[in-house]
């Protein structure tokens, strides 16, 4: 029998009563008013759990909600996804009903956001990872699928590019320009907005990890000079930036041959519409993901702040759900091969990852940057 855990309910956030086990709702049913409540753990100052972070991450969180609802009575979670770093920020702010308790994080906490975290007084942070997200470049399905690399990226998207030594505003119109190999067709990829987590992945692997090792780049000692040559868009109308769940209608309007940049979850939904671009000579299957010769993958995560369980494992008490939440994502069931999470887009760690998770949730071992 699954276990339960009975809390507080406030009227207009508790979840319908169809949610609950069978058996919570008949105990509730056969209660007398003056029957002793259930039992429950140390009040907590909060009634939800608030979860913050990446957008990517949306679907994977609803799913976990949805499953930790059939095995306890908890107020439906508050999220507020806009972005890794963003959550990250507001996770670190301090500690207290205020802040939030979890971060669904699609690359790892920094050094630098992890010192925040320590001078905000958000201590043993607990780090789980759940799996691969791919970040894929896909064209509507009919059009011309051809390699892709970051080199050709960069020469294609940047606002300005080598030239003998200096810099040159990027007049490029097709990818040929950019590739003797690629065809002749007008260069037009569709990535998401600033401060989305699919951006960031973009601008970090194939802008920034297309002028790598340009000898032009490479000149340039400091990072804050060189960055945004990397990543600096051009904006004579090849780089077109939407929100990210707009990318795919706006993919299936846009002309022929245009690319758009898209997170696994959304290539896995419209395979449909669309085709997938290998990139440096590997499409994203899984084989080539799990032998790392798709190398445009990124590590999906949660962080967990131990100031807010409840009191028994060290915290303060202020919401409870944090402990349940933490066991749901590291089941087998969930976020092993075959498990509901995969369902979604979510590529499994190794079996043997998926222990050592297991292992932190259960230690509740803290994070090192």
């Amino acid at each position: 029998m699954a276990p339960r855990l009975f809390l507080p309910v406030v009227l207009g956030v508790a979840w319908p009563l169809a949610a609950m086990p069978a058996s919570a709702q008949h105990q509730q049913h056969e209660a007398r008013p003056e029957a002793a409540p259930p039992p429950s753990a140390k009040p907590a100052t909060r009634e939800q759990l608030v979860i913050v972070g990446s957008t990517i991450m949306d679907h994977i969180t609803e799913a976990v909600v949805r499953h930790l609802a059939e095995a306890y009575v908890l107020p439906k979670p508050i999220t507020r996804l806009q972005g890794s770093r963003a959550g990250i920020a507001e996770f670190c702010a301090g500690v207290g009903p205020e802040y939030p308790d979890i971060v669904a994080a699609s690359d790892r906490m920094s050094q630098g956001e992890f010192e925040t975290c320590v001078e905000n007084n958000v201590l043993d942070v607990i780090q789980i990872e759940i799996g691969d997200s791919v970040v894929v470049v896909v064209t509507k399905k009919g059009d011309p699928v051809f390699n892709l690399t970051p080199r050709m990226v960069y020469y294609g998207l940047a606002e300005d590019i080598p030239d003998k030594g200096t810099f040159k505003t990027n007049e490029n119109k097709t990818w040929r320009e950019t590739d003797k190999e690629a065809p002749d067709l007008p260069i037009n990829v569709i990535v998401p907005a600033k401060g989305f987590s699919t951006r960031r992945y973009f601008d970090d692997n194939f802008m920034e990890g297309g002028c790598r090792h340009v000898k032009e780049i490479d000149a340039i000692f400091a990072a804050a000079d060189r960055v945004p040559l990397c990543i600096t868009p051009r904006d004579d109308g090849p780089f077109i930036e939407v929100a990210e769940d707009q990318i795919i209608d706006a993919l299936m309007k846009a002309p022929r041959g245009t690319l758009a940049v898209v997170a696994w979850p959304a290539y896995v939904e419209n395979r449909d519409k669309v085709e997938a671009l290998p990139v440096n000579g590997f499409l994203p299957t899984h084989e080539n993901i799990d032998g790392d010769d798709y190398t445009m993958t990124s590590t999906l995560r949660y962080y967990f702040k131990r100031a807010h369980m409840k009191q028994k494992v060290g915290g303060q008490g202020v919401v409870e759900g944090l402990q349940e939440f933490m066991s749901e994502i590291v089941k087998d069931e969930a976020s092993g091969e075959g498990g509901y999470l995969e369902t979604l887009g979510l590529v499994p760690l190794s079996p043997g990852e998926r222990r050592t998770q297991q292992t932190i949730a259960r230690r509740l071992k803290r994070f090192e940057p």
